[in-house]
């Protein structure tokens, strides 16, 4: 019983793992969609983010599963319970995903961002590029160093955002430009957000420490 129930459980790290990917994939082909005006990738991202959406579900179920068959305690039961917590974030940072695509197909074939902010917006989706396939090394190794350190890749795309803000000082593309950047920068700094939730979830199940975060209070 005991040898099913661990099966059972790295099963279950397959499907986090399996979504984590998911999301990735989203974010870098958002990202390349928002810089290159491509309305037929930013399609196949609002398309995939049901898939995501269907493993949340799927990982819910086992979730449920697991806890009334076996009963699990000590870290068994954290990973258990994690697991939900962790889909839940990663279904939000692949909803941002599928907002920068939303974003490129409701202006396209006009570039959501002007020129200026061009190296900016491809520097913070390179930054998120890079969280997200942290983000899977750990949740495949539950690597719990890199998962604690995960908040200062974070910093990063915070900076980026710092200076994309900073250009509105002396904006000269309308509003409705300067209202679409603020979208943008902030939903490439909400997944980030999302991601080190993960990393923060991650350490907790390997160690039982809780660890607080501002960003998780938003």
């Amino acid at each position: 019983m005991a040898n099913v129930f661990h099966q059972h459980l790295d099963d279950l790290n397959d499907l986090l793992v399996e979504m984590a990917r998911r999301t990735g994939t989203a974010m870098e082909r958002a990202g390349h969609a928002l810089l290159t005006v491509d309305a037929d990738v930013a399609q196949r991202v609002v398309r995939g983010d049901q898939k995501i959406n269907e493993i949340q579900f799927k990982v819910d179920d086992w979730v449920v599963e697991l806890m009334t068959q076996y009963q699990p305690v000590a870290t068994d039961l954290r990973f258990v319970l994690g697991a939900a917590r962790i889909t839940t974030d990663l279904e939000r940072a692949g909803d941002y995903a599928k907002h920068i695509a939303k974003s490129v197909l409701l202006r396209a074939p006009v570039s959501p961002i002007p020129e200026q902010l061009h190296s900016e917006f491809e520097a913070i989706h390179q930054a998120a590029v890079r969280l997200s396939e942290k983000t899977v090394h750990i949740l495949e190794n539950h690597d719990q160093l890199t998962a604690a350190q995960l908040s200062l890749d974070d910093d990063e795309i915070d900076e980026i955002q710092a200076r994309i803000h900073a250009t509105f000082a002396e904006w000269e593309y309308g509003a409705q430009a300067a209202v679409d950047a603020a979208l943008l920068a902030r939903f490439f700094e909400r997944f980030g957000d999302h991601s080190v939730r993960v990393a923060h979830q991650l350490v907790y199940l390997i160690t039982g420490d809780v660890r607080l975060d501002r960003r998780s209070w938003q």
